[in-house]
């Protein structure tokens, strides 16, 4: 037994939010690449120029530039995941409460039996009602 796709508007925001959160995990890849290479490359520019804090233009400052990209990059992924996944959880919860409400509904209705028309009375001694 189905039941009507209800909510579809939730379920498009559901998806487009799991769409965006892989663009996220797409882009923040490829944000801590291009940010290692230049700031290698930064580092070997300005390496003389900025004395004590050379370290932070060199390869360390790099290394560290793309872990922090990467490390926002996937928070950012996972919680815009994890929304629309939410969002996904509650319409398939609505969804399949609304089944067991119907599936309910029409196993009583099956259950019930019209006894007044099977039967005479209750008791084989009390007479039929006048009609």
């Amino acid at each position: 037994m189905t039941v009507p796709k209800r909510f579809d508007f939730l379920r498009f925001i559901s998806a487009l939010l799991k769409v965006f959160a892989w663009i996220v995990l797409i882009l923040s890849i490829l944000g801590a690449i291009s940010t290692a290479l230049f700031s290698s490359q930064l580092g070997g520019l300005l390496g003389d120029q900025v004395g004590d804090y050379g370290w932070l233009f060199g390869g360390v400052g790099a290394i560290m530039s793309a872990v922090f990209v990467i490390f926002f990059g996937f928070l950012y992924f996972a919680l815009l995941f994890a929304l629309g996944e939410s969002i996904a959880l509650n319409l398939a919860v609505e969804e399949n409460t609304r089944m067991t409400a119907a599936l309910l509904l029409k196993m009583q209705q099956d259950s019930q039996v019209d006894v007044r028309s099977t039967y005479p009375g209750a008791f084989a001694s009390e007479p039929e009602p006048y009609k």
